[in-house]
This record gives structure tokens, sequence and C-alpha cells, in this order.
């Protein structure tokens, strides 16, 4: 056998061990914690890794290399969640799903730890999900995500205040059950 062949794959196979744990972690919340997907986007970042691992240079880390893999792939997941997805949605339900007085945004930034945020994300449609994660977790901006769902600024920013209006009412509906 090859050496150079040996060495790529000694290479890989520690590269592997060493991230793939938190490669899948970073991609599990998300991509909408579906084990399925997440075991996917993983699998397709590493195959990427022993492809383009000739061409590494180490003008980064490895880990650093390894994550800007694992954002482009992610970016690809959602680019084709929101290419499947068209989206209707009544705008007066829209409005009336908005509470201004909800700092939803203090919420959604609170550590993702939280089993209850989890468990209120996870019940929403995934392209709220996706959408929140998006803009709460990796900290796109607005441009940024209509750039990757496809849609105008305006269509993303009535897409994230939809999401935000289902996350509160997703959020008390689960606070109100708590209480009972």
């Amino acid at each position: 056998m090859n050496t150079k062949a040996t060495e790529k794959e000694q290479r890989f196979a520690g590269l592997y061990m060493t991230y793939i744990d938190e490669v899948y972690q970073f991609i599990h919340v998300r991509s909408g914690s579906d084990p399925a997907v997440t075991e996917d986007i993983s699998q397709d970042i590493f195959f990427s890794v022993l492809n383009g691992l000739d061409r590494f240079r180490g003008l980064c880390s490895e880990r650093t290399w390894i994550y800007r893999i694992a954002r482009n792939k992610l970016n690809d997941f959602y680019r084709r969640q929101y290419r499947q997805k068209a989206e209707i949605c009544d705008i007066a339900e829209a409005e009336q799903l908005h509470d201004p007085a909800q700092d939803i945004d203090e919420q959604i930034e609170k550590p993702f730890e939280s089993q209850f945020i989890r468990k209120c994300l996870d019940n929403l449609p995934l392209h709220y999900r996706l959408a929140l994660l998006m803009k709460y977790m990796d900290g796109k901006s607005i441009r940024e995500i209509a750039e990757i769902s496809g849609k105008s600024l305006k269509a993303t920013e009535s897409m994230l205040q939809r999401a935000k209006g289902a996350f509160i009412k997703e959020y008390r509906s689960s606070v109100d059950g708590e209480a009972d």
C-alpha cells in the first residue's frame, strides 16, 4: 500500500477521532436536533475533510479549517431547507402573534443548554427553528439569512417576526402547561 495514502488515512483518522463529537454537537443544535440530519451533515463534512486533506496548507488550525467546512455545509443545508419549503402565512396572524412587550431576543440568546428553550424550539416548524438558530445561535444578519434562504430582506424580516411570535406562543404555552 502507498505510504502517502496510509499517512493520509492516519491523519484523517486522528482528525476524525479528535473532532467528530464536537462537530456533531455543533451541527445537531443548528440543524433542528434531528439525529439523522446531523449524521448526514457530519458525514458530508468529514468526507470533505478527507478529500481536502492534501490541499490543507496549515494557514489556520485544523480545527478552524474543519469548522469552516462545517459552517459551509450547514449553510448548504439551510439553503436546501428553504428551497424545499414554500411558506404561506397570513400577515394578520403574524401581527397578532407579535408581542412587543416580550423581549424575545433576551430569551433566545440565553444559553441553549436550557432544555425548556430547546423543547420550545423543537415544537416550532423547521423553517422557523432554523431561522431563529441562524439569527441567535450563529449570529447571522438578516441579510445573510435572506441570502441563505433565497428570500428578500423584507420577507426574511417578516419570517423572523413570525418565528419570534411562534416561539413566544410556544414559550407561554409551555410555561402555562408547567404551572398546571
